[in-house]
């Protein structure tokens, strides 16, 4: 049970990816190719902030459905493929509001972009 003024935030394993990738990035000043390529340079990134900050979340599962529905989102918000499963996890579990500084989502008529 939340006190009130808490929030409830959602997070899929879309996001998680994304934000342990972010913060590698951060953390490094690396790039993708540079990451990949030099093992060392993960190795020796401390992880345990990232994972705290996920655990704020209650993480959803993705199923056959959820990814069979973002085929749909594809289709017709045009979104690449992360963002149509974050968007076609919100839409499966019923959430209607999303907080992120991708201006993509603002495409997708069942979500409310919530300013950061």
């Amino acid at each position: 049970m939340k006190e009130i003024g808490e929030i409830e935030g959602y997070i899929n394993q879309v996001v998680v990816s994304e934000l342990i990738y972010l913060y590698l990035r951060l953390k490094t000043g690396k790039d993708s190719i540079l990451l990949k390529r030099n093992p060392e340079f993960v190795k020796n990134v401390d992880l345990n902030p990232v994972y705290e900050l996920i655990d704020l979340f209650d993480e959803l599962s993705s199923s056959k459905v959820v990814t069979k529905l973002s085929n749909q989102i594809i289709s017709k918000y045009g979104l690449l493929p992360n963002d149509a499963l974050i968007a076609a996890t919100c839409k499966h579990y019923g959430i209607k509001k999303i907080a992120t500084f991708d201006e993509d989502f603002k495409r997708v008529d069942f979500l409310e972009v919530l300013e950061l």
